[in-house]
């Protein structure tokens, strides 16, 4: 099932000591039933939304999730997050993910601009969506804290369709 499966690499990704700092939740506040993720996922695919697995030998491995915003004024955008599984990171699968939601997206009517937030920390991240065209808008410094008392930036990224 690809709630569960999307649910399990959030939770190893915000469990991980090497990536932990990467999502903006905690540990504790990613802690989704299955049932509550899988309505979560129908409810996001009825407004048009997109879910995306990826998938290697019939596993998830990766996902990518894009919720276009619902205020009039701002429906010409939405937002993206991803995750992939260790092991299977720096193997292309985001870049493919990101390209095929690119893709995607010039073909929704009146779509222009794919957000996202990336925490500075994710070096690697930043990397990809600069290489793939995103450029920097904006930048909270400080905005997230941790558990041990270190903080880093939220960088706000986008992506113009049109």
């Amino acid at each position: 099932m690809d709630a569960e499966a999307i649910m399990n690499i959030n939770n190893e990704i915000t469990m991980s000591e090497a990536t932990t700092k990467f999502f903006i939740s905690s540990p504790t506040e990613l802690a989704y039933k299955v049932d509550e993720q899988k309505e979560k996922i129908e409810k996001a695919l009825e407004k048009n939304n997109l879910y995306v697995v990826y998938e290697t030998e019939g596993q998830v491995v990766g996902f990518l999730v894009f919720r276009r915003y619902e205020y009039a004024r701002l429906n010409h955008a939405g937002a993206m997050g991803m995750g992939i599984k260790e092991g299977y990171r720096s193997q292309g699968i985001g870049t493919q993910l990101i390209c095929f939601l690119i893709e995607w997206g010039k073909q929704q009517e009146n779509l222009e601009k794919i957000c996202l937030g990336v925490v500075s920390v994710n070096e690697r991240a930043i990397n990809v969506y600069r290489r793939l065209g995103f450029v920097e808008e904006g930048r909270q410094q400080n905005q997230i804290k941790y558990e041990d008392g270190s903080y880093s930036d939220d960088i706000m990224m986008a992506y113009m369709l049109k």
